[in-house]
């Protein structure tokens, strides 16, 4: 498994592929640092064992000959492809070992065939979404990938999160440290930078310097996002909801921002606002909120997380993979769908780096 690595950030805008050591806490007070035990694997029911085991081999029996995943509209296919690889770490299994290496390492090629030139990791019609969640997944297969895919995922990584600290310095006014669908947008929402942060984060726990200042204005807009009566909006100024609020936790405490009053007041949101079946953005929230619970911890987890899985098992197609109902989510596919429920129920393996506290 990869080895975790301390946070760190500096004040230039520069960017290191290189790996540094580091034996003090980091400018935030923040650690990617998995204390001994913490990822333990009896915290996981044997129904939920079982649906994410199935559900993982639905995905490998739909994966393509060239190492994507599909997707009902094709611009999505790298994030779709990006978010079936994490679905696989989530489960313990790396590029480097277990039944399915060879299926992560086709699909982490893929992947970073689809970098444009000027980093942009999306086809034509894509978004930064796709670009996003696939520095997402290169960053968190950066230390489980053999020394000559690390230094081509390292590359990439440099490319690809260049670009989003020049995109959100695009942003402006109540936008100001926020992404939205591409680079050159001044406008921004909440979906899109929880993506860009984790990015950045994950890129961090890699060994990358990323400048301090991009993550204050990142807090910034999401503190702009907070609802006065608790939750997260889409955009400063909106009602809250629950896919969107639980991006906002996740990405306050990723961020260094732990406990504050906002993720406080958005996981009461949540306590309060349970998630509803075939909701719109259902599997968004299902992957987001179970790990805003996570992060959190205490009751939230106690009562947030369970409510989740049970609703998610029972969902689950007898095929072993899970049918998105909103429309939005639908461009993505059973593959969007299936990817976010593993990952949602894998959650309590802690395997994943972005998955610790």
């Amino acid at each position: 498994m990869i080895r975790n690595r301390f946070f760190t950030t500096c004040r230039s805008p520069g960017w290191r592929t290189r790996l540094i050591t580091l034996g003090a806490a980091a400018a935030f007070g923040l650690a990617a640092f998995c204390p001994p035990g913490y990822a333990n694997p009896s915290r996981v029911k044997p129904n939920a064992r079982a649906a994410i085991n199935s559900g993982l081999l639905w995905l490998a029996h739909h994966q393509l000959a060239n190492g994507s995943f599909p997707a009902v509209q094709q611009n999505d296919r790298p994030a779709v492809t990006s978010l079936a690889v994490m679905a696989f770490l989530s489960r313990g299994y790396t590029p480097a070992h277990g039944p399915y290496h060879q299926l992560l390492i086709r699909a982490i090629n893929w992947v970073l065939s689809q970098q444009r030139p000027d980093g942009y990791i999306a086809p034509p019609g894509g978004t930064m979404y796709d670009h996003g969640i696939s520095t997402v997944m290169l960053a968190e297969v950066y230390g489980m990938v053999d020394h000559a895919q690390r230094r081509r995922v390292g590359k990439a990584l440099a490319k690809a999160v260049s670009l989003i600290l020049a995109a959100q310095k695009k942003s402006t006014g109540s936008f100001a440290g926020g992404w939205r669908y591409q680079p050159w947008d001044t406008s921004a929402d909440i979906s899109c930078t929880g993506w860009q942060l984790m990015a950045l984060r994950g890129a961090a726990d890699s060994g990358a310097a990323v400048p301090k200042q991009a993550i204050q204005n990142g807090i910034a807009f999401l503190m702009r996002d907070a609802c006065p009566s608790g939750g997260f909006s889409y955009q400063p100024g909106g009602p809250p909801g629950r896919a969107r609020t639980g991006t906002g936790i996740v990405a306050l405490e990723l961020m260094g921002q732990r406990n504050s009053r906002q993720a406080i007041a958005g996981g009461d949101y949540l306590l309060v606002h349970p998630l509803q079946k075939g909701e719109q953005f259902y599997f968004y929230a299902v992957y987001y909120c179970s790990q805003a619970a996570n992060q959190l911890g205490g009751k939230y987890w106690r009562h947030i997380y369970p409510q989740i899985r049970n609703q998610v098992i029972q969902l689950q197609q007898g095929s072993g993979c899970w049918i998105p109902i909103d429309g939005i989510e639908q461009q993505g596919g059973k593959v969007l769908a299936t990817s976010m429920a593993v990952l949602a129920l894998c959650v309590p393996f802690h395997y994943l780096p972005l998955y610790q506290r």
